[in-house]
């Protein structure tokens, strides 16, 4: 247990700089019987004096001194980290460690970073690739993660930031082109071609094992650009979010398609550790992702094709 407090330094200031208790009690703006009160309670937990009191002035002792010492250091550095914390919570200075499960999100980042850097010049933001989302946000990996497919628990916080839906991108002379949509059983054999394995292929996980559908192979590229080089030149399809290849439809020898009549809609979020302090900066990132419209007329492509 301590006995010294934030007070007792800012005392043992006070009184070594004025020399004088009526001085030193004005300067912390409490009484001269407190903080007479304070010193005697200080001295008598270390068992020392502090000051030698005189009519005219409060000399401090050897041991007062070596306390006054510790006590500027340990001030100066409480007010660093005050003013260093206040600076992180106005979001003047301080950094973002973001992550994504979608290699296409690198096709509209750079607009938020330009949004975002326009207001926070100083925070400092790094990005890179998400797999294992909670395991990584519990050990700092990152601050924030964007993700689809996924709601808040008790552990963590997903802020919706706009809809969309998977779609299946073949080329334009394959037989499934002629069809409006594509059935799950559609994907029975055949070879896809997608920037995760299998074993971390959310589409394979979540949609097709469940069904009992195995493609015959799923070929893992990790470029956005080299899987739809791939499915352009017969290798396979793939499973993408629409937003991500709106942009190529008019100029690619490629078409997409909706999954099942319903379609598979995905709601892309911000995810976060509930119990994490969120400074104003990583708020406005999330915003500034809102308000870019990824999936609407104006935003970051060109509205949705179907």
């Amino acid at each position: 247990m301590y006995n010294l407090e934030i007070k007792h330094l800012r005392m043992i200031c006070a009184l070594a700089e004025s020399e004088n208790m009526t001085r030193a009690a004005e300067k912390l703006f409490i009484t001269q019987s407190a903080l007479s009160q304070q010193l005697k309670d200080i001295e008598t937990k270390l068992g020392t004096d502090l000051f030698f009191r005189t009519r005219k002035k409060m000399i401090i002792t050897e041991g007062g001194r070596q306390l006054q010492k510790t006590a500027v250091e340990v001030l100066d550095a409480v007010e660093r980290a005050e003013r260093d914390i206040s600076r992180k919570t106005r979001g003047e200075k301080g950094e973002l460690k973001v992550g994504t499960q979608c290699i296409f999100c690198y096709k509209w980042l750079p607009q938020v970073l330009k949004l975002f850097h326009a207001r926070f010049p100083h925070i400092e933001i790094e990005i890179g690739n998400s797999v294992e989302l909670l395991e990584e946000l519990e050990e700092k990996k990152f601050d924030l993660v964007i993700s689809g497919a996924v709601s808040s628990t008790e552990i963590h916080t997903a802020v919706p930031l706009f809809e969309d839906q998977l779609v299946c991108v073949i080329p334009e002379d394959h037989p499934l082109a002629a069809c409006r949509f594509l059935h799950l059983s559609d994907f029975g054999g055949v070879s896809l071609i997608a920037h995760a394995d299998r074993a971390r292929n959310r589409f394979y996980q979540q949609i097709l094992k469940p069904a009992g559908v195995e493609p015959g192979r799923i070929m893992n590229v990790g470029a956005p650009q080299a899987i739809l080089e791939m499915v352009m030149a017969g290798f396979g399809m793939a499973v993408l979010p629409r937003w991500a290849v709106a942009e190529i439809l008019p100029v690619w020898p490629v078409t997409a398609r909706p999954i099942t009549r319903k379609g598979l809609p995905l709601t892309w979020h911000a995810v976060y550790l509930t119990r994490s302090n969120i400074p104003v900066y990583q708020q406005e990132f999330i915003r500034s992702i809102s308000r870019l419209k990824v999936t609407e007329e104006g935003g970051a492509v060109v509205p949705p094709f179907f």
